[in-house]
């Protein structure tokens, strides 16, 4: 039966805990007034502390009752040991460190026996504030303490400090703790599919991308070991395994089997570990595959575990999707493709005054999103148009083509750049795909000595005059196309015999990890540089300076040169 100690609070009898557990304190009930009414609260107040090294709570120092009082009024995780033993006292935060498994005999236990798994670590700080009444402080050390049946990876934060005992020696020590594992544990798996999504980028095909997925996740904490699954004309084949333990991949003909038609399992690994299952297709796409992998044995599969396995799988579900794909664009669309390359402008290299370079960033195909159109109005007019669609490949192709269209149409038809960038801006509202695109429409004219331009987001044309002498023309014209709402509006920049204006799509200048200004000023240097050649010289200059090796976007580049053969 319940006992009551004389703050009226009611604390379980002494069958509720081991053979320490006494009756409630009958004299200076200090303790229990800075007892909470919680389990831990209750223990420690009724706990038959004269059957430790500590003796009654009426005879403790006073350094020893000011820790409790703080371990015992705080939310805070902290810990109170005392003593040559180093006998335990915590509080509720605390409680959650031990688990069911040192939870509550840890209360009043000497904390070497409570910690044995992690002694060689603890002890030594905890003898060095005894000796010396320093303090320590560490952050974020994994530590393998066992609970909740098994020996489980934590990370915590804590600091050890001296208490004094009435004669100012040190008597015990103060533990402020906090557990880091769901940081330390989330950042750490994180990094993983980071390195993994990284390691897929260059994937070349179908198995690459297997074998780079299993390669990379080799280094992996949390799926250790990995083997990825595909049906290859209806047959499941191994295609690529990573791992490190000496086990035996599962047989393939036994990988959907296990799976029971559900999107992930856990099965036991038959040397008392936990693999992780996963049909690639029923987690992300379609692709007719699956993942087996080794789980850690010192981290419970819980949802936060689940949910990187998930990611893991359909990142590999994605590359080896996006390999396939690349593979049909390769082998079944290399006639589209010519045939819209072929609707292009032809070559130009007929023209004097205009050089035109397209490199698609897809090497298997002849065109991409950026376009590029060159269009004779009449006897002194030309106009250039450079346009961007978001992506590459046959779809952005293809939505090119149509913009294309729509702009030399309504060029021919005698619209200004203005009125030509709001009509195509109007299609491209009615396009799938056409969704922030760019594009930038200039006129030459040779009689009025102007070119008069519109952009709709993309990047500024640059005219040169001379090494020392280049003009960016970036007046606004508003923003890309199918956003809405934005008027068109014209600007006019005069022009003289032998200036260079460079148009381009942002492939040209963007890099990775730089301000698209640094891109930009790249090419402003190194049109100052070879603005005196012929333009298909300058073209292909511009391209050798710019376009670094293995660029992963489409690039435009169209140089023209204004004279008297416009």
């Amino acid at each position: 039966m319940p006992t009551r100690s004389s703050t009226g609070i009611d604390h379980p009898g002494a069958g509720a805990d081991d053979s320490r557990r006494g009756g409630p304190t009958t004299s200076d009930d200090w303790l229990a007034e800075v007892c909470d009414d919680t389990e831990t609260g209750r223990l420690v107040c009724d706990f038959d502390w004269q059957a430790t090294s500590l003796g009654h709570p009426s005879a403790w120092p006073l350094g020893l009752r000011a820790a409790v009082r703080m371990c015992m009024t705080t939310r805070f995780p902290v810990l109170v040991v005392w003593g040559p033993e180093l006998v335990k006292i915590y509080n509720d935060a605390y409680r959650d460190f031990l688990g069911p498994e040192k939870h509550p005999r840890a209360m009043g236990a000497p904390a070497k026996e409570i910690w044995p798994e992690i002694w060689d670590i603890i002890g030594p700080k905890f003898e060095m504030v005894l000796a010396t009444g320093g303090s320590t402080w560490d952050e974020n050390v994994p530590l393998f303490i066992e609970r909740h049946g098994r020996i489980e990876e934590c990370f915590f934060s804590y600091s050890y400090s001296p208490i004094h005992d009435d004669d100012g020696t040190i008597g015990g020590v103060l533990d402020i703790a906090v557990e880091t594992s769901l940081a330390m544990v989330t950042a750490r798996r994180l990094e993983s599919v980071a390195q993994l999504r990284e390691a897929l980028v260059p994937a070349t095909d179908v198995v690459d991308a297997c074998t780079r997925a299993s390669r990379a996740l080799s280094r992996s904490v949390d799926l250790p070991s990995v083997d990825v699954y595909l049906r290859l004309e209806g047959n499941p084949v191994l295609v690529s395994s990573g791992r490190r333990d000496g086990m035996a991949p599962i047989e393939a003909d036994d990988v959907w089997g296990m799976l029971h038609d559900a999107p992930l399992v856990v099965t036991p690994d038959g040397r008392g570990g936990d693999r992780v299952l996963v049909d690639l297709g029923r987690i992300a796409g379609s692709i007719p595959g699956a993942m087996a992998a080794n789980l850690n044995p010192t981290r419970p599969f819980d949802d936060g575990y689940r949910t990187f396995v998930e990611l893991v799988a359909s990142s590999i579900a994605a590359a080896v999707e996006a390999a396939a794909a690349r593979a049909v664009e390769r082998d079944e669309y290399q006639r589209i493709s010519t045939t819209l390359q072929a609707a292009m402008l032809p070559p130009t290299s007929n023209l004097s005054t205009v050089a035109a370079r397209y490199l698609p960033a897809v090497g298997g195909l002849a065109v991409g999103g950026d376009w590029y159109d060159v269009v004779s109005l009449d006897e002194n007019r030309r106009a250039v148009v450079v346009g961007d669609c978001v992506g590459s490949g046959l779809q952005a192709a293809t939505v090119m083509a149509q913009l294309r269209t729509a702009a030399r149409t309504m060029l021919i038809e005698g619209h200004d750049p203005a009125s030509t960038v709001a009509g195509v801006d109007l299609y491209a509202g009615q396009l799938d795909g056409a969704l922030c695109t760019t594009m930038v429409c200039a006129i030459f004219d040779r009689a009025a000595g102007t070119v008069t331009y519109c952009r709709a987001g993309h990047p500024p044309a640059l005219l040169v005059r001379g090494a020392d002498d280049v003009v960016w023309l970036d007046a606004p014209g508003g923003p890309p196309l199918a956003i809405g709402g934005a008027p068109r509006s014209n600007a006019v920049h005069d022009v003289q015999h032998g200036d260079v204006v460079v148009l381009f799509s942002d492939g040209l200048v963007e890099r990775r990890g730089e301000s698209i200004d640094d891109g930009l000023a790249r090419l402003a240097d190194a049109c100052a540089q070879r603005c005196n050649g012929s333009v298909q010289v300058i073209a292909d200059g511009l391209i050798e300076d710019l376009l670094p090796a293995g660029a992963t976007d489409d690039v435009v580049l169209v140089v023209k040169r204004f004279d008297a053969a416009v």
